[in-house]
């Protein structure tokens, strides 16, 4: 009896063998697994790839994009800023009316407005620090922007 049942599960293991070689290897939906899963894997990895590619390339444009954004926007900041210094290097010329009894205050603040000076209260602190205030002239005087506080003042008071 023993002798039976070990050549029955020799027989069970044998077939069982039998069936799993025949399966992996004989059987038509096995291979037809086998064949379709490098297919799909393969397209699945290339579609990734592309995918990848792509999203890279979107990226690298939209960097430069940026660059050249940027660089026009510093040109445009640098062409302004030229232009601003040019307009500064034009010599304006303003010609001056001072009436009788008008304060030196207010020579400073048109010489401001004119664009002669940059502040007619500084202006006004230089003539009363030297002495200029006092003597002050009414009349008609040409002026331009190049020159000194000094100069102006010397200008407008009749003093050399």
């Amino acid at each position: 009896m023993k002798q039976s049942l070990r050549m029955l599960a020799l027989g069970f293991l044998i077939s069982a063998v039998l069936l799993l070689v025949f399966d992996t290897f004989f059987s038509s939906s096995a291979q037809a697994e086998k064949s379709a899963e490098p297919k799909t894997t393969t397209t699945a990895k290339s579609d990734d790839n592309a995918s990848y590619k792509k999203k890279y390339e979107d990226l690298l444009a939209a960097q430069e994009l940026a660059k050249s954004q940027a660089a026009e926007a510093q040109k445009a900041v640098a062409a302004k800023k030229k232009a601003e210094e040019e307009k500064a290097k034009q010599i304006k010329k303003f010609t001056l009316v001072i009436k009788k009894g008008d304060p030196s205050s207010k020579a400073g603040n048109e010489l401001q407005i004119a664009g002669i000076i940059k502040s007619g209260a500084e202006f006004d602190k230089f003539l009363r620090a030297n002495g200029y205030e006092k003597y002050v002239r009414d009349g008609s005087y040409a002026l331009t922007s190049n020159m000194t506080a000094d100069q102006i003042a010397k200008i407008i008071t009749h003093k050399n």
